[in-house]
């Protein structure tokens, strides 16, 4: 309307402040654009992080199950080795010196035998097992039986330059135990190997002078720990492995030493770091075995340099672009549009702001009511869950781990000596009494006050302090409560008395300590106006349950606080049996009153609760009635007052996904994860704590089931079957049905 009336009076004028308002529009809407961009753009980094852990963890996962299956090789290893030494031709052998008649009979004969039985090559990427014995200067392996140069010369055609070497590494011991490569031994050999040498002497209760190299294939041995990164990345198969000693026992792929330096003194967050030297950068996965005690250190590709982060990236620019685009054209047509009613809608933001303004001033006059009312729920043990307590220790500025807290009654009265005129020139009202009082406990107690009055003329103060100070706490209370005492006095002609309950880390259970200081208040007089709980003298012939107990019992249980009904039932028992030790009739009157309280609590129950379950609770409280029936009564009430999440019908639901996908070669933690809008860990617990086995286990029991009943009844090949039942690596599918069945897929399908 305003608008109209100067487009009248002057349209060169309306035209002047339509461009500015128009402008002013176009800024408005232009920095609003620009918010919302950058919201994006903190968006987008914030995803691009949780896909950066994702992403580490999944590969953290299939490392530390390669290293589970590498760790298994070893005792594969090592049982080859113990049932050697069960060989009696072989430990006459190993004693045998050159010079004995009877060596080249009895290693020819062992040499027989050890190629008629099943060798680790089968299980292992080993390309060759030997062993070689000091004394003999002889070499024992399948299908011969020679010295040790002529195996080194003939046999094997390594260089004669590296023979001295050779031996080193099979008669040092700090040669044993780590994988030694070969590649000085083997300059003209296509393919590089490790030698992993195992002292028998170790594995024996007898001295067994002899050792058992193993030789294998780097590639194949790189293969073992391959994660989802590895395949054609400059950044896969680099690994290492240190022992307990900080010796490297293994060292795959491009680290030296100062590599190897540098990475150990990087900074771990969950076993992850991130590498970067002039010509390499990658990102470091550090994983230490509870079985060998060994530490894995693997380098993986950066997940900025991942195919995944490629493709976010340019999904990014051009929803950035669109969206850059779409919000200049929203701009001018909303800038457009909106002019006319800008003034209008100015207007109305005034009288906003002013409304927002005197609701903010609203709200601040009603904070004191507000902490009145949580410092209220506290003292009376009214709250019920952690995620309420927090939110108040939060308001309150209560939340410091360290603070302790106390409950303070206090009492106050006129002077009854006092004359009537001078209470009259003192106190104009009640409320004029009130705001004198709680002006001094203000002053003497300190800022902020957690107070409010159960009744008149009484006050219930929530105390905290620091842990440093809690020892010397109510000593310190008394001073300062004698300090208020007097002023009062001297000044008001008031008279205040005060009980103190006992001191305690938990704000949830602060309602303890108020009762408490309840109880003491009734043991002050003139002469000892401050009384703490802990200078009562408990008397053994009177049980101590006031009706403010009962009261709390029932809206602990009916609001399902477990915690807090336990609680109660502890302060129940130490009070009347602890400190109290009640003669057994003095006991049976208290538990007649707790029964009491529960038959409240059971006929609140709600009318759906199932008849037996009632019948069950009735039966109960008719049984001959102890401290404990009492407490078990009380929490099977809180459990029919607590709704719960019951999981089975979601593991179900998982166990039928799994049962249709598990052909899926991604199936894994992650994936069930995102289908079902659950955290892994959790899931990993609870479906352990349902099915009694872990995820990857049921995943590779259902995958082994199906591959035998395919090869059983299908003509399926082999090459084929892998890729049937969900894995992407013919390699891993064997070792895993090799380890459930003992038997290779060819083994099983010839034995068909």
């Amino acid at each position: 309307m305003i608008l109209y009336r100067k487009q009248t009076k002057n349209d060169t004028n309306c035209t002047t402040d339509n461009q500015h308002l128009m402008l002013q529009m176009v800024t408005s809407y232009s920095i609003f654009l620009i918010i919302i961009l950058i919201l994006c753009f903190s968006l987008y980094y914030s995803t691009l992080g949780n896909l950066r852990d994702s992403y580490n963890k999944q590969e953290q996962s299939t490392l530390i199950s390669n290293i589970e299956l590498f760790e298994k090789d070893f005792e594969i290893m090592e049982v080859y080795c113990r049932q050697l030494l069960q060989n009696n031709t072989f430990r006459k052998l190993y004693d045998m010196t050159a010079e004995n008649t009877d060596l080249i009979i009895k290693g020819t004969e062992m040499a027989t035998v050890l190629s008629t039985d099943v060798y680790p090559e089968s299980l292992l990427p080993i390309e060759e097992v030997y062993c070689y014995l000091p004394n003999s200067d002889s070499i024992l392996s399948p299908n011969y039986f020679v010295s040790s140069e002529r195996y080194y010369d003939w046999f094997k055609r390594y260089s004669m330059d590296a023979y001295e070497s050779w031996l080193k590494a099979l008669t040092t011991s700090s040669g044993y135990y780590k994988f030694l490569s070969m590649d000085e031994m083997t300059p003209f050999f296509s393919e590089h190997y490790y030698m992993y040498v195992m002292n028998l002497d170790d594995l024996y209760i007898m001295d067994a002078n002899a050792v058992v190299c193993f030789v294998m294939e780097q590639d194949k041995l790189t293969s073992l720990f391959n994660t989802v990164s590895s395949n054609d990345s400059v950044f896969s198969n680099n690994l290492f492995v240190m022992n307990e000693k900080n010796e490297v026992i293994l060292n795959l792929g491009d680290f030296n030493t100062k590599n190897i330096a540098g990475i150990i003194s990087l900074k771990y967050e969950d076993f992850c770091s991130s590498y970067q030297t002039e010509d390499y950068e990658a990102t470091i996965l550090r994983y230490t075995s509870s079985n060998t005690g060994y530490t894995y250190y693997y380098s993986i590709m950066p997940f900025e340099e991942t195919s995944l982060m490629a493709a976010k990236n340019t999904i990014y620019v051009s929803l950035l672009v669109f969206a850059f685009i779409v919000g200049a054209f929203i701009v001018v047509v909303l800038a457009k549009r909106n002019v006319q009613p800008i003034i209008e809608l100015e207007q109305e933001l005034d009288e906003a702001v002013a409304a927002q303004n005197m609701l903010q001033e609203v709200v601040e006059n009603q904070r004191p009511i507000i902490c009145n009312s949580y410092v209220r729920q506290l003292l009376t043990g009214a709250v019920t869950t952690e995620e309420e307590l927090s939110y108040i220790k939060e308001y309150l500025n209560l939340a410091d781990e360290n603070l302790y807290f106390n409950g303070l009654y206090i009492c106050v009265y006129n002077n009854a000596n006092d004359s009537q005129d001078t209470l009259q020139k003192n106190f104009q009202s009640a409320e004029d009494f009130n705001c004198i009082v709680r002006d001094a406990l203000q002053e003497f107690l300190g800022l902020p006050l957690y107070c409010f009055s159960p009744s008149d003329r009484t006050y219930a103060v929530l105390l905290a302090c620091h842990k440093d100070d809690e020892k010397d706490f109510v000593v310190h209370t008394n001073e300062v409560i004698v300090k208020l005492h007097n002023y009062l006095l001297d000044s008001y002609g008031i008279w205040l008395f005060a009980g103190i309950g006992m001191n305690t880390n938990d704000l949830m259970n602060v309602w303890e300590s108020y009762q408490q200081a309840t109880e003491s208040v009734s043991y002050t007089s003139k002469n000892y106006f401050f009384f703490p709980y802990e200078f009562i003298k408990k008397d053994s012939n009177v049980f101590y349950y006031p009706s403010e107990l009962s009261t709390k019992l029932i809206h602990f249980i009916t609001t399902g606080n477990t915690a807090q009904t336990l609680e109660l039932f502890n302060l129940i028992h130490r009070e009347n049996i602890e400190e109290r030790a009640l003669p057994i009739h003095i006991l049976k009157f208290l538990l007649s009153d707790i029964r009491n309280t529960l038959l409240k609590a059971r006929f609140a129950l709600p009318s759906t609760t199932s008849a037996d379950i009632i019948k069950q609770i009735d039966e109960q409280l008719n049984q001959h009635i102890t401290f404990k029936l009492c407490e078990d009564i009380a929490l099977k009430l809180c459990d029919l007052f607590t709704t719960k999440t019951e999981d089975n019908n979601l593991i179900a639901t998982i166990e039928k996904y799994i049962e249709s996908n598990y052909t899926d070669p991604s199936m894994g933690l992650n994936k069930i994860s995102d289908e079902f809008q659950i955290s892994e860990s959790y899931f990993s617990h609870m479906f352990k704590e349902k099915l009694g086995v872990n995820f990857s286990t049921y995943l590779e029991n259902i995958r082994m089931r199906e591959a035998t009943r395919l090869i059983k009844e299908t003509d399926i090949s082999l090459n084929e079957l892998y890729i049937s039942v969900g894995y992407n690596n013919a390699t891993s599918f064997r070792r895993a049905f090799k380890k459930t069945y003992g038997v290779t897929p060819s083994s099983m399908r010839d034995n068909k």
